[in-house]
């Protein structure tokens, strides 16, 4: 019987949003009868404090330092979301700007959330590499961290950053839960699509009680009591991550080595 903590920090996109996440978390470790507290984590706490924790039962990691191997930690299960256990960055602006392609957006401020976030900084890295040889700087300023998606919104919708990339993951979540978040916002380019963000435990916690969680998270998937648990996150159900796939995220990008 596994025991210890549990976060959806990542995904803790509004108090509607955490709550969500709660329910459907408390639901199945009531389940496995396992006692196991979902915490916040909130910001200013460091996400990677997170994944350092040696008591942590399951929490979602983004698949970049995953595959870095920036923590112990092991795989559980990836989200899947419309069909697919797979996701992208949405390129956002003002809606006020009158831009409608990623080139309409250059010589503006560009925010990003954190050089070590896959969909908040190197999805967008990557989606402007093949303009790097353009000119020789994309953006009049680039600026970061700003650590949140949140926090990250709140800069573009209070003209401190002119452009940004974030999560579609997460912005589903808001356009579900709190769409005026996203008033006045709007979607001029989207990424390449990726491996979605994995749940994971602490290498310490014991191989069976691992597989046992495995096992009853993608279950739930097909059980009729956790359906309306699930479309609150927006999952349709887990899967068992193919790791091999998030291999991609180290392709070395070498024309455009950071945003500027």
């Amino acid at each position: 019987m596994a025991s210890g903590i549990a976060s959806f920090r990542m995904y803790n996109a509004t108090p509607a949003v955490a709550a969500a996440w709660s329910a459907l978390f408390t639901q199945v470790f009531e389940d496995l009868r396992w006692p196991v507290e979902v915490i916040p984590h909130a910001w200013p706490a460091p996400l990677t404090d997170l994944w350092q924790r040696r008591d942590l039962v399951c929490g979602f990691m983004c698949g970049l330092p995953f595959v870095r191997g920036a923590a112990p930690v092991v795989p559980l299960v990836a989200p899947v979301l419309h069909g697919h256990a797979r996701y992208r960055s949405e390129v956002l602006v003002r809606a006020e700007s009158g831009w409608r392609t990623m080139e309409d957006a250059f010589g503006s401020r560009f925010g990003w959330m954190a050089e070590h976030s896959q969909s908040g900084y190197h999805a967008a890295r990557r989606a402007l590499s093949s303009y790097a040889h353009a000119r020789e700087t994309l953006f009049s300023a680039s600026i970061g961290p700003l650590d949140t998606p949140a926090r990250t919104l709140e800069a573009l919708r209070t003209r401190q950053i002119d452009v940004t990339a974030l999560d579609s993951f997460y912005l589903d979540l808001l356009r579900r839960h709190a769409p005026e978040t996203l008033a006045g916002l709007q979607t001029i380019a989207v990424t390449p699509w990726t491996p979605n963000p994995l749940l994971v435990a602490a290498g310490d916690v014991p191989v069976a009680d691992r597989e046992a969680l495995v096992s009853h998270l993608v279950a739930i998937g097909d059980a009729a009591a956790y359906r309306a648990l699930l479309d609150d996150v927006c999952i349709d159900r887990f899967v068992v991550p193919d790791i091999a796939s998030y291999g991609v995220l180290l392709d070395p990008v070498a024309d455009y080595p950071a945003i500027r």
